[in-house]
C-alpha cells in the first residue's frame, strides 16, 4: 500500500477530505478506506480518502460516502 498511499495523499492534495486540515496543522493524515474493508471495501485507489487522525477516529469502520465527492 505504500505507492497508494503517496497516490491518495497527492489527489487530495494533502489534506483531510473532512475538516481539510492539513500536516500543517499539526496533525497526522491518514488514508481511510471509504467503504471499510470490514464491510466488503476493495484495497483501490477509488475506494481511499484522506482523513486526518481525528476525522478518521470519528468513523471508525462506518460506511461512509465518498467524502472527496462532496466538496
Amino acid at each position: 500500500m505504500p505507492a497508494i498511499r503517496w497516490q491518495v495523499f497527492q489527489r487530495d492534495n494533502w489534506k483531510c477530505v473532512s475538516c481539510g486540515r492539513t500536516a500543517g496543522d499539526n496533525i497526522v493524515l491518514h488514508v481511510d478506506h471509504i467503504i471499510p474493508r470490514s464491510k466488503g471495501g476493495k484495497n483501490a485507489l477509488e475506494n481511499y480518502q484522506t482523513l486526518c487522525n481525528l476525522c478518521n477516529l470519528g468513523k471508525s469502520n462506518k460506511d461512509m460516502t465518498n467524502l472527496r465527492q462532496k466538496k
